[in-house]
């Protein structure tokens, strides 16, 4: 006798998982319980009073594209953004600021550059050329590539053979996409694509922010993508990210679901080759009378919780040999006495209201050696990170004319180097990192700084088992066999699991990573396929 029932199980209560469960309980009908192992919900939808009182910092995920993120959710839960699934939007995108002759360049927000035109004015300054590329782009997204690239996002992996949105958009000549490009690295790209350092600087530094790498061939995709999230504009969840996470729970609690903090998950019971329920660590058993459904990483799902005995060896193999070293960050939140003065500010007003800005040189060739030296296992000797000042669009998150901004450096695995390492290393990257940022912003020195909390990759692998063991933020590598209808692997990418009533979501399923929606509205999808479920998308008649 299970000591607690409900229709769906929820192992992990991250930020798929609890989209899934808003759709379960509120289309579905279904009743929820939620089991997760920290001491609260949200997984990298995490945000707390750091590193000072009065200021707020998001410890995990950071810049948002709401528009491309949960654009289906808006509208399926009306009252989602009132609950706190709210948005402030940053004016420039992303952007760069260049220590040879203090200039800047960057993508403004849609919301404040609809035509495109200031953007373009911008970029002209380093290549007439490539603002004529830009306005050109954005005449294409708007009508081809925004509406298939949100169609292939909120829609489930489909198998090899069908075509999926972005087969039916490289195949429109009317698109004027290179298929070359799905093969090249994005560095190679955005050299095809743009003449100007300045234009490929920002993107190929923008590419590795959304967890690829700009030297790897065959992330074509992941670059072209890139260029869309500029376009759609990039946010900050107004008083941090974990209010998305409160929103979720307000909807999930007031449709009759529950949730369970400090629950681990020791098994999901499996009985003649059907997901029947969880086995907690204190040995309570909770029965799922309809179905299962995780938001681990692919290894603990695969591995752990359902073992080797009900998966066939492939797969198995094919689990283990999943790649999750690479996407590693030091990811630092300052409180500062006042905002960063770029000296930029002097060539083009708005480099300050940048959601990444990079602090970069012109040489093209920094962060493709930055990747080589990772590649060895090494840290960079050389720093290409970026800012971003949450208070210049989210101003709650520090007192009053004070500023709260959070800065990215990419570095090695959290097993690359010993926990005594890595404390010392937590002050001498503060260290070298102000020594780069004053260059830019002569105000950025330890005067202007009253506390600044180091998140490193150690940090990462020991807050949720999904990060670990490499303090990998997107779970596993962004690769080109480990996205969209290939994540994690192509025999689980549409979350349908081999075991009856068994589902899988996550960071680590289709199509890539990062604090979306998109893989939990994925997977309700797939449930409701299966099990007659409420499908609002059809009934407002989205594509996705």
């Amino acid at each position: 006798m299970a000591d607690l029932s409900f229709d769906a199980v929820l192992v992990g209560g991250g930020s798929k998982g609890l989209v899934a469960a808003m759709y379960l309980a509120h289309y579905g009908g279904m009743s929820v319980g939620i089991f997760e192992d920290r001491v609260e919900l949200g997984g990298g939808w995490c945000s707390e009073e750091s590193p000072a009182p009065g200021f707020n910092a998001n410890h995990c995920s950071h810049v948002h594209g709401p528009d491309l993120y949960h654009a289906p959710v808006y509208e399926d839960f009306p009252n989602w953004e009132e609950y706190g699934a709210k948005y402030a939007m940053w004016p420039v995108s992303v952007g760069a600021v260049f220590e040879e002759d203090d200039s800047w360049i960057g993508i403004f927000n849609k919301d404040i550059d609809p035509s495109q035109e200031r953007t373009a004015k911008l970029i002209s300054r380093f290549s007439e050329r490539d603002a004529e590329t830009w306005l050109e782009f954005w005449e294409r997204a708007q009508k081809y590539y925004i509406p298939a690239v949100k169609e292939f996002c909120f829609n489930p992996a489909l198998p090899f053979g069908q075509p999926d949105a972005m087969d039916r958009l490289m195949a429109n000549p009317d698109a004027g996409l290179d298929p070359t490009w799905l093969f090249m690295s994005p560095f190679q790209m955005y050299q095809d694509l743009f003449e100007s350092p300045e234009a490929q600087v920002i993107f190929n530094r923008g590419i590795q922010a959304a967890g690829f790498t700009c030297e790897q061939y065959g992330n074509g995709l992941g670059a072209f993508l890139m260029l869309i999230g500029c376009a759609m504009g990039l946010g900050v969840a107004v008083g941090g990210n974990h209010h998305v996470a409160h929103a979720c729970h307000r909807v999930i609690l007031e449709n009759g679901g529950k949730v369970f903090t400090r629950k681990t998950v020791k098994k999901i019971i499996i009985e003649n080759g059907r997901a029947k329920g969880i086995k907690l660590e204190d040995g309570t058993e909770i029965e799922a009378k309809k179905l299962v459904l995780s938001g681990v990483d692919p290894h603990q799902l695969c591995v752990d919780l359902v073992g080797a005995e009900h998966l066939s060896s492939r797969i198995i193999r094919k689990i283990k040999n999943i790649e999750r070293s690479w996407i590693t960050i030091t990811w630092y939140t300052w409180a500062l006495h006042e905002r960063p003065r770029y000296k930029a500010e002097s060539f083009e007003s708005g480099v300050e209201g940048t959601s990444m800005l990079h602090f970069a040189t012109k040489n093209t060739q920094d962060l493709l050696d930055e990747a080589y030296w990772r590649r060895l296992r090494k840290m960079p000797p050389n720093l290409n990170p970026f800012a971003s000042d949450t208070t210049q669009v989210s101003p709650e998150s520090a007192p009053p004319g004070k500023a709260t901004v959070l800065t990215e450096q990419w570095v090695i695995p959290a097993w690359a180097m010993k926990e005594s390492e890595w404390k010392e290393y937590e002050r001498k990257h503060a260290d070298e990192l102000l020594k780069v940022w004053q260059k830019h912003a002569p105000n950025m020195t330890w005067d202007n700084v009253i506390g600044y909390v180091p998140i490193t990759p150690f940090w990462t692998a020991k807050q949720a088992k999904n990060w670990g063991p490499a303090g990998n933020w997107a779970v596993i590598d962004e690769c080109p066999s480990q996205t969209g209808r290939l994540r994690p692997i192509l025999e689980l990418a549409s979350g349908r699991m081999p075991i009856k009533d068994l589902y899988a979501t996550g960071a680590g399923w289709h199509p890539w990573a990062g604090g979306s929606s998109i893989q939990g509205y994925n997977i309700y999808k797939i449930i409701s396929e299966d099990f007659g479920l409420r499908k609002p998308w059809e009934e407002k008649g989205r594509p996705y």
